[in-house]
Parts: C-alpha cells; sequence; structure tokens
C-alpha cells in the first residue's frame, strides 16, 4: 500500500550494525567512540570503508555507501555525526537496497538530505538521531538511551517530552496530524527545485538549525513560505536553533523563526530539544505524528 507506514525492523541485541560516515570522515577518536557506546548495547559493530566528502568520485563513494545498504546482515546503518557532502550521493543510491533490507537508519545535520530522499523514494521510517560521538557537543547518557529504545521499538506510541525538562512552546496553537518530515533547515533549503525537493502535504515538519545567523533563518523559512511548502503542510515543529542568535545584535533566531511562522495557518511548536545539542531528542522521520496544542505524540503502528 503505497500509504502504508514502512517501519524498519525493530534493532534486537546481537544485531550488525553498521557505522557509516557519508559527511565528515572517520576519527579514531571517534570510531573508538561509537564502537564501545553499540557494544555496550549489545550489538555487534562494523565500521564502513570511509565514504567522507573528498574520499574518492561522487560515485566510488555511493558505491561504498550502495555496498553497506545492499548487506542484509546490516541491521542498522548509522551514521557517524554531519558535516558536508551527502547531496551528491542522492541520485546514486540504491534505494531498492533500502526497500528490501529495511534497516534503521539514523542521522542529523548533513544527512537530512539522505533522511528526505529515503522518504521520497521508499517510505521507509528513518531516524533524526543524535550523533554517535561528538566532541564539540558531547551527547549525554539520555539522549543515547532513547535512540536505542526508539529504534529497538519503533513502532511503539510514545508522547515527547525534552530531556532537560524545559517544555514545548506554541507559537500557532491548534491540533495536526500527519507522517514527519524534515530536519536541518539549510539542507532542506538546499534541495529545493531539485527531484529530491521535501514533500511537505499532509506532512507535519520538522526544522532545525546551527550556526546561521537570524537573517538567514528568516530567509530559509521565507523560500519554503514562498515555495509553498507551508500551505498543504499539516503543521510545524522547530527544533534546536544552536548558536543562531547573532551576539551584540538585537533579535534572536527563535525571534526570526516566530516572525515568519507566526503567518502561517497551521500549528507550530517550538522548543523541540531535537538538532544540534547535547540532550538531542530522537525523532522518526516518516512515522505518524499528533500535535495537540504543545504536545507532540508519536501515534506509532496505527495501520
Amino acid at each position: 500500500m503505497k500509504n502504508r507506514v514502512i517501519y524498519p525492523r525493530p534493532l534486537r541485541k546481537g544485531d550488525q550494525v553498521c557505522v557509516i560516515d557519508p559527511a565528515n570522515a572517520f576519527t579514531q577518536e571517534g570510531v573508538r567512540n561509537a564502537r564501545a557506546f553499540l557494544e555496550g548495547e549489545g550489538f555487534h559493530v562494523v565500521i564502513s570503508e570511509d565514504m567522507a566528502f573528498k574520499r574518492g568520485t561522487a560515485r566510488e563513494r555511493a558505491e561504498r555507501l550502495n555496498g553497506v545498504l545492499r548487506d542484509g546482515r546490516n541491521r542498522a546503518v548509522l551514521c557517524m555525526w554531519g558535516g558536508y557532502g551527502t547531496i551528491p550521493l542522492l541520485d546514486k543510491i540504491d534505494y531498492e537496497a533500502v526497500r528490501k533490507n529495511r534497516p534503521v537508519f539514523s542521522g542529523f545535520s548533513d544527512i537530512t538530505a539522505i533522511h528526505t530522499a529515503i522518504q521520497k523514494e521508499t517510505g521507509l521510517v528513518t531516524f533524526h538521531g543524535p550523533a554517535l560521538y561528538s566532541p564539540k557537543r558531547p551527547v549525554e547518557p539520555k539522549a543515547h538511551q532513547l535512540f536505542i529504545e526508539m529504534v529497538t521499538r519503533p513502532k511503539k506510541r510514545r508522547e515527547l517530552s525534552n530531556l532537560n525538562g524545559e517544555p514545548f512552546r506554541a507559537i500557532k496553537e491548534g491540533a495536526a496530524h500527519g507522517r514527519l518530515a524534515g530536519g536541518n533547515m539549510t539542507m532542506i533549503s538546499r534541495l529545493m527545485g531539485t527531484p529530491f525537493e521535501i514533500d511537505t502535504a499532509g506532512k507535519i515538519i520538522f526544522l532545525e538549525e546551527v550556526g546561521e545567523k537570524p537573517y538567514r533563518l528568516h530567509g530559509m523559512l521565507y523560500q519554503l513560505k514562498l515555495g509553498g511548502k507551508f500551505k498543504d503542510a499539516a503543521g510545524i515543529i522547530v527544533g534546536g536553533l544552536t548558536e543562531c542568535d547573532d551576539t551584540g545584535r538585537p533579535g534572536s533566531g527563535e525571534e526570526a523563526v516566530r516572525s515568519v511562522l507566526k503567518e502561517v495557518e497551521i500549528p507550530v511548536v517550538c522548543n523541540v530539544r531535537a538538532g544540534h545539542l547535547c540532550d538531542p531528542l530522537t525523532l522518526p522521520l516518516g512515522a505518524e505524528v499528533r500535535m495537540e496544542e504543545n504536545r507532540v505524540i508519536i501515534a506509532g503502528d496505527v495501520t
């Protein structure tokens, strides 16, 4: 069925998980820490051949990724961290292998491009999850634990709440439901006008960003607005806006976002701590989500 939510197979202890680097390259420290975390959760860990940006041509890098995706032993394909370099891979990925093997796929930041492409080509639920290792923003154990809970029970209904206790805040109150789509604002903006442009019709759109000044946030959101991406959407969730305030200048990143999104006619919730943070929530992209005022609920298996 075209409209049925397709879940990955739940991860189990002993499953093989493959760590990949389709954006920034591996480091020995990163590999060591990622392996320790995943092996500590009971998984068999393999590290892919380096496929980072400038580690070969786009075709060579994509073939390394496809080798991972075609290997049915890899019950999860987990991106080490973000960076730059995934866009050149999108038209070369073996989406049929993704459909066939249904691995747990996780990543954030630049990996938004692959998430968006997988949603468009396969409908598989993927996970906007934390970095496996981050020297700049060390991920707190409770965030990694939530990630493990979600990939081992991907169909479970759950209500999201920030791990630091901060409440979500409604910019535009209301109720909505739809599949979750989105990720990093810069990457969504870069995909506009391509075959992998985000599909927002009937969707709950998730948006997060790091290191972009308020005027750039404003510009990216207006691009989406003028491109009709909010017109048929069901709702919007604003995640972390990390380091997006322009120190010494008036206005914050959130104020820039509010100034655009207060004009839309759909519910909008902000301060959902997912993205470039030490305590990020894991979000199941492609899953059914409900918004009720300032609540966000993962609907679970409703098919």
